[in-house]
């Protein structure tokens, strides 16, 4: 049984026309970027600072999509919403969502980027 990997890089694989080793850097810089903005997502929704909360949901919507990972990509615009109405009870199951979800992602993502270099 083949397992889907929850992202697509072929979105890069075009814009860098195949060269792999920058999709690959490319990944990795994500990964990395990704795992802190969680980290800070989570940090802010704890200090009750819902602005900063939409802000880095919104900070991430264009990599999530670049990356193929649509199904956070549409989360992180519900997480805008509910950070805008500072709708504590939605936003925090939603951040625990994108959260667990995303460190899925990045481990997927880091194993490929090491089977592939």
């Amino acid at each position: 049984m083949t397992t889907i990997p929850p992202f697509d890089l072929s979105q890069l694989v075009d814009m860098y026309s195949g060269n792999m080793a920058n999709v690959y850097m490319t990944a990795t810089v994500f990964c990395d970027q990704l795992e802190q903005d969680l980290s800070i997502v989570k940090d802010k929704f704890d200090e009750g600072d819902y602005p900063a909360v939409k802000a880095f949901a919104h900070r991430m919507k264009p990599n999530l999509k670049l990356f193929g990972v649509f199904d956070l990509h549409e989360l992180v615009i519900e997480i805008e919403k509910s950070a805008l109405d500072a709708n504590v009870p939605l936003l925090g199951p939603q951040l625990d969502t994108l959260i667990n979800r995303g460190k899925d992602v990045i481990a997927a993502l880091r194993v490929d980027i090491k089977n592939n270099n």
